[in-house]
């Protein structure tokens, strides 16, 4: 019963997000007011294992020709659990014709609580005339040692877009760090 409750949720989501997204106008009435070109994912990276603790970046370079990209849209999956609610970063308005940088999902700090968890994330960028980006996925294993591989600091800006703000829940232990699980 309560997955039901779920996806009618999600559901009341999209209308809610297609409605105020895109309002009312035509694709004409929004491609005149704000142009008729999407946004473009130019280049994406993010470390495939970190640690549970760590702050998990992904970096992106995009721009847009008519520079009216309004937000990220993040989806995540989580093995053995129904997908997580989408999650709205917005993007400031000085970077919506050209951004570089990274998105963050924090984690909890204890180095065992998500340890072999496996999650998928899929973004995208929306424009303010409703045009999507391209889309770009990444996978993360939570392990006790974190990737080797570093981001090319030549390519990407260090300067946060903004975080992803979901729960990664250890399926195994409910609730995240309880004293009864310690023992």
């Amino acid at each position: 019963m309560a997955i039901f409750r779920r996806v009618k949720m999600v559901w009341l989501f999209v209308i809610v997000f297609v409605t105020f997204t895109l309002g009312c106008a035509t694709l004409e009435d929004r491609d005149a007011r704000y142009g008729s070109n999407p946004p473009v994912i130019t280049a994406a990276f993010a470390k495939d294992r970190i640690v549970s603790g760590d702050t998990w970046k992904i970096y992106v370079n995009a721009s847009d020709v008519d520079g009216d990209m309004d937000r990220f849209v993040c989806s995540t999956l989580q093995d053995g659990r129904h997908p997580y609610p989408f999650d709205l970063v917005n993007i400031k308005p000085e970077q919506r014709k050209k951004l570089s940088g990274y998105l963050y999902l924090p984690t909890y700090t204890s180095h065992q609580d998500l340890w072999g968890i496996h999650i998928e994330l899929s973004l995208y960028i929306v424009d303010k005339a409703g045009h999507k980006s391209n889309e770009k996925s990444f996978e993360l294993r939570f392990a006790s040692k974190a990737s080797d591989k570093e981001v090319d600091r030549t390519l990407f800006d260090e300067r946060p877009l903004g975080p992803i703000m979901i729960n990664i829940m250890n399926l195994d232990i409910g609730l995240p760090n309880t004293p009864e699980q310690n023992n």
